[in-house]
């Protein structure tokens, strides 16, 4: 009789154990919907992103950024995103240590190595684009630079593995106690956890300032850069417009041949357009006509410089192009992470914040908070809205799985007939 009674003694104790954690569970629904659909898009998104980048694109700077970038969200929402969920499901009944230790980890070492990174990148592109003609990153050195992007971010995430763990939690009910995954019980009443969260706050801060410098520099030589491309063909509009207004023309009798650049330039533009085969143009100079071999000549050098110009204003076009992807996905790190520190700030500050919110105000924190995740599933989006060829490869691609997926349905039925 005694061991009846014990035995549902722990069962009541258990099934009302289990209440209150559903109770927190309603209040985290919000939360655990929001950060299973960043999951599902961001595993996706980025498989298919390190997929494209890595057979699709050639080998230089900033595919390696963009790559690293996908692996570090990938893993983002392959390990600590569904780590979250589980927490979030079992909020009073997390019982592994190691585990929390290890995923609180993972967790901050991802964000920290992002943001490295993406002030590695502003600096590669800071060089790029305001220093053309100085000494660049090479495609080599940048996969130097990200491993010890990671290393830093190491280095500056181990606290965690120290400070957080279990933490026993009282309930509402007499003799039911929990456990939750945050800073454990040695570090839960020092001041240890609120120093590191300054300091990473610091840090996100000094972040920030810089990589508004460098855009800010970066974008004002991209203003001055398309000025003098307006200006610059104005001018050259003008000038074709005047040359190809005369027929003939007329070259100083002291200084053959030694007109300013831009008159000799317009000259042999309109000399080219004028007959594209076997040309034959009189310039009268002292009495003495041009041959058809000197004009072919004219002609071969202004292809040239053309050809070279145009080289060159495509490659800085590129440049400018994946500065503004990049511009972006710092944008977006940096705003998707600003709901989530308003809150834990707001919560820091004022202790009495949570305990007060309604249900609905608990389920809203709890939802947003985690908004920071956004920016692990955000980049391939970025991707299609702005790379025109991550878009074109990402429709190949999808084609090419429609088409094998039919083709074994096809066969399937044929088999099964």
């Amino acid at each position: 009789m005694e061991g009846n009674v014990t035995i549902s003694a722990e069962y009541t104790q258990d099934l009302q154990f289990e209440n209150i954690n559903n109770t927190k569970v309603l209040q985290n629904i919000g939360g655990i919907i929001f950060v299973s659909i960043l999951t599902i898009i961001g595993i996706g998104g980025n498989s298919i992103a390190i997929f494209v980048y890595l057979r699709k694109y050639k080998s230089s700077t900033h595919r390696t950024f963009i790559v690293t970038l996908a692996i570090i969200d990938l893993v983002t929402c392959c390990v600590p995103m569904p780590f979250v969920l589980v927490t979030l499901r079992y909020p009073f009944m997390f019982q592994s240590n190691g585990v929390c230790k290890g995923f609180k980890f993972v967790s901050y070492l991802m964000c920290i190595g992002s943001s490295i990174i993406l002030l590695t990148i502003a600096a590669e592109r800071y060089r790029k684009i305001c220093v053309p003609h100085g000494r660049q990153i090479s495609e080599r050195m940048s996969k130097y630079i990200c491993v010890l992007d990671v290393m830093l971010g190491i280095l500056l995430s181990w606290p965690a593995i120290v400070m957080y763990g279990n933490r026993t939690l009282k309930t509402n009910v007499d003799r039911i106690v929990g456990t939750e995954c945050t800073v454990n019980d040695d570090f839960a009443n020092t001041k240890y956890p609120a120093y590191f969260n300054i300091f990473l706050l610091f840090l996100f801060f000094a972040a920030l300032i810089i990589l508004s410098i460098l855009y800010a520099l970066i974008g004002k030589r991209i203003f001055g850069m398309k000025r003098i491309i307006s200006k610059t063909n104005k001018t050259n509009l003008s000038e074709n417009d005047m040359v190809t207004k005369s027929q003939t023309v007329e070259f100083s009798s002291s200084q053959p041949y030694q007109t300013d650049n831009k008159s000799r330039s317009g000259l042999v533009e309109n000399i080219c357009d004028y007959k594209s085969e076997n040309l034959k143009i009189s310039l009268k100079e002292n009495g003495q006509g041009t041959t058809s071999y000197e004009s072919e000549t004219m002609c071969s050098d202004l292809e040239e410089a053309n050809t070279t110009k145009n080289v060159c204003a495509k490659k800085q076009k590129q440049n400018v192009d994946i500065t503004r992807v990049l511009f972006i996905i710092t944008v977006v790190f940096f705003c998707s992470y600003l709901p989530h520190l308003a809150l834990r700030t707001a919560a820091f500050l004022n202790k009495n914040l949570l305990p007060n919110l309604s249900s609905a105000g608990v389920m809203a924190y709890q939802t947003f908070r985690w908004t920071f995740y956004i920016n692990n599933m955000a980049n391939p989006i970025i991707y299609g809205f702005y790379d025109s060829k991550f878009v074109r490869e990402v429709r190949m691609l999808r084609r090419y799985w429609f088409a094998r997926c039919l083709k074994y349905n096809k066969r399937r039925s044929g088999d099964a007939s």
